[in-house]
């Protein structure tokens, strides 16, 4: 009653019961263990110590984000902000930024205004803005998280308008307040 014969069946317990289902190999393949040993060398975490490509690391400390925003896509992450009434990005800023207020500045091209803004709250501003797991914090609690460009770049901003304020030899400190 299920469209098998009783002849399949008996073919299939009696022979090679595989073979009825195509996808299956029913024969094994030879690797020898030099090839299986070269294959996994390709898997293995931690590579060889003696690796001649390798980038020594010692005394380099070259920016570790070297893909800071330029003025044209700050500008464009500042305008995008909806400087929502109830910003969630502040309320989950654990150094209690004025979010809203500093990314206004961006985007009406006040940098040294948005720079002490950031570092009257902040004087590790500029540090902040580049190690801040921002994805977790405001830039998660961001509006514009769910759409199609995404969340405001929050940390992007804040080192942006700090590295325009450091630029101009300004002190970082804050005593030219």
């Amino acid at each position: 009653g299920f469209g098998v014969s009783s002849r399949d069946l008996s073919w299939g317990l009696n022979g090679n019961i595989l073979a009825l289902n195509p996808r299956i190999q029913t024969h094994a393949a030879l690797h020898s263990t030099a090839s299986k040993k070269q294959a996994k060398k390709q898997w293995k975490r931690n590579s060889d110590k003696s690796c001649s490509t390798c980038e020594t690391l010692e005394n380099n400390f070259d920016d570790i984000k070297p893909t800071t925003l330029g003025e044209r896509g700050a500008l464009r992450e500042a305008v995008r902000c909806l400087k929502c009434a109830d910003a969630p990005c502040q309320k989950s800023c654990p150094t209690h930024l004025d979010i809203k207020s500093f990314i206004t500045s961006i985007a009406n091209k006040n940098y040294y205004g948005a720079a002490k803004m950031i570092l009257s709250d902040n004087p590790l501003g500029l540090t902040c803005g580049m190690v801040c797991p921002t994805s977790d914090l405001c830039v998660g609690g961001c509006n514009l998280y769910a759409t199609e460009e995404g969340p405001i770049n929050i940390g992007g901003l804040q080192q942006f308008a700090t590295e325009v304020y450091q630029n101009r030899d300004a002190n970082q400190s804050g005593s030219n307040r």
